[in-house]
């Protein structure tokens, strides 16, 4: 599968799980409702460690520096943005909240060429203007 498909597949998978945290949201607090989501990602890492048991190595083996910034990383999206994407989504419609939350490439972009130097293209910059315009379209 090419990265595009695979980016696809994702975004599918991205799609749904907002339907069932708004759903999830109905009667719930968010703070309340960040906790079960990482519950359901422990429960994921104990399922996906079951199926893949040498995985445990292959993080051993990580150096640290991959450690740290995979788990800052993942401590920004799983913890911190998500407080703020379920307080919107908690009110907010479900498809105007997960755009908006989805623009998240846009900082993505910006960010890898100031600090990885990455090309600017045509497409992409088009591709960040469409989406940013999007999202003003919606506001």
């Amino acid at each position: 599968m090419s990265s595009f498909s695979l980016a696809l597949v994702a975004a599918f998978f991205w799609g749904m799980s907002a339907l069932l945290e708004k759903w999830g949201l109905r009667n719930a607090d968010p703070m309340a409702g960040v906790v079960a989501r990482t519950l359901g990602i422990l429960l994921g890492v104990v399922i996906f460690m079951v199926l893949a048991p040498e995985l445990p190595r292959r993080f051993i083996q990580m150096d640290g520096r991959s450690k740290l910034a995979l788990m800052g990383g993942g401590m920004m999206a799983s913890i911190v943005a998500q407080v703020f994407f379920y307080r919107a989504l908690k009110d907010g419609d479900v498809g105007r909240v997960s755009a908006v939350g989805g623009a998240w490439p846009v900082f993505a972009f910006v960010l890898s060429v100031l600090i990885f130097h990455e090309p600017l293209t045509r497409g992409k910059v088009f591709g960040v203007v469409l989406v940013t315009m999007g999202v003003f379209l919606l506001k």
